[in-house]
Order: structure tokens, then sequence, then C-alpha cells
């Protein structure tokens, strides 16, 4: 069995998410009043594209999986709140290649668990709402699909910060920053090594949102 660590110390930190981490502190250090606990189910379904330039040819890769799990919040006060999930994903199917060529490989299955606290610099429900968080989780999986579970496992601690802006019930936009200080694996070796720092810029549909 294989055991690597990596410790993201030499990375520089954006200032914005060293301060997050102060606030979420201050938040989980100050008297808690009354507590909410929410328990909700997790059923996802998800179609993820990608498309590349290769060679000079394009190449589409595409994706669909299912997961399913259940989450459990702890709301604190309007600011601040702890989530707990558990999640199961029988694997994936992905149709890729070019236009000549197209290769169906499938993904292995996996469980995960986390835990995360949110601390929110404005509040959830206003236009502009903006959050930090921290985490930490833990994945098991295993290759090829559907064999053994316990094969390969990744325990990793991320801290970030999320603002979302929302146009009335029409559209929303999101940007998340996270960084990864801390990713520890076991068992076979991983697909490559990522950046620790990532971006993401999504847009969503409140109407949609709240049928679901």
């Amino acid at each position: 069995m294989a055991l690597r660590a990596t410790l993201q110390t030499g990375v520089r930190v954006l200032p914005l998410l060293r301060a997050g981490a102060t606030a979420i502190l201050f938040a989980a250090a100050a008297p808690l009043q009354a507590q909410t606990v929410i328990l909700r189910p997790i059923a996802n379904v998800s179609f993820p594209t990608k498309v590349s330039l290769q060679h000079g040819s394009m190449r589409v890769s595409q994706k669909v999986g299912f997961q399913a799990g259940a989450r459990l919040t702890l709301i604190f006060s309007d600011r601040f709140d702890i989530a707990n999930a558990v999640t199961y994903s029988p694997g994936y199917l992905s149709l890729a290649g070019a236009a000549d060529q197209l290769d169906l490989t499938s993904g292995s299955h996996s469980v995960a668990a986390s835990t995360s606290a949110r601390y929110w610099l404005r509040p959830r429900h206003g236009p502009l709402s903006w959050e930090m968080h921290t985490g930490v989780g833990m994945s098991l999986g295993g290759k090829p699909a559907y064999q053994d579970l316990f094969e390969s496992s990744t325990l990793t601690a991320v801290l970030g910060t999320t603002a979302r802006y929302q146009v009335g019930q029409l559209l929303s936009f999101t940007l998340r920053v996270q960084h990864r200080l801390l990713r520890l694996r076991s068992g076979e070796p991983g697909a490559g090594t990522s950046s620790p720092l990532q971006m993401r810029f999504g847009v969503g549909f409140p109407i949609l949102e709240k049928l679901m």
C-alpha cells in the first residue's frame, strides 16, 4: 500500500482566505444560541461536458454520473452553520474522443464523507451573499468499477470563499475560490497533481432550484 501526503504550505494563500478562517474561528468560539437541525436527502445527476483542442482537432468528453446520500446541517445563527454529508456514487460513464473515434469508459464507485463550517459575511438570503468556508472530507473508491471499495482513500482539507449575486428569481451568478490545504492519499496512485488553488464560475436558475 502506498501512502502519500501533500501539505500545501509553500503556496501563497490569499489574504482574504486567511481573514475568512479567522472569522470562522471567531464564530465557532463565540457563545452559540439555540440551533436548528435540517436533514435533507442528496440525489444528483451530473452531465459535465468538456471540449478541448488536441493536435489541431476538437475533442469532446461527456460524462454521466449519479450521486445519492444525505446532508445534516446544524444552523447556529443566520451567519454560522456546520454541515455533515455522506454520499455514494455507483460510478460514471464517459464518452470521449473525436469525430473519427469515440471511446466509452466507466469510473469506479465511491463513498465520500465531509464536514464543513461556513460563516456568512453577507446574509445568505440577500441579493448579494458572501460566505467563507473550511472543511475536511474523506473519499473511498476502487478500480475497476464495482470492485473493492476500500482500494484507495483520499483525505482533503480546504479553505475557501463563495460569492453569489441573484437577479430576482431569474438568474444567479456564483464565484467560488477554494484553496486545498492538505491532501493525504493511500492505495492506488491518483490521476495526477492538480493545482491547490481553484476558481469556479457558475450560472443558476433560482426558480428551478426551489422546485428541486
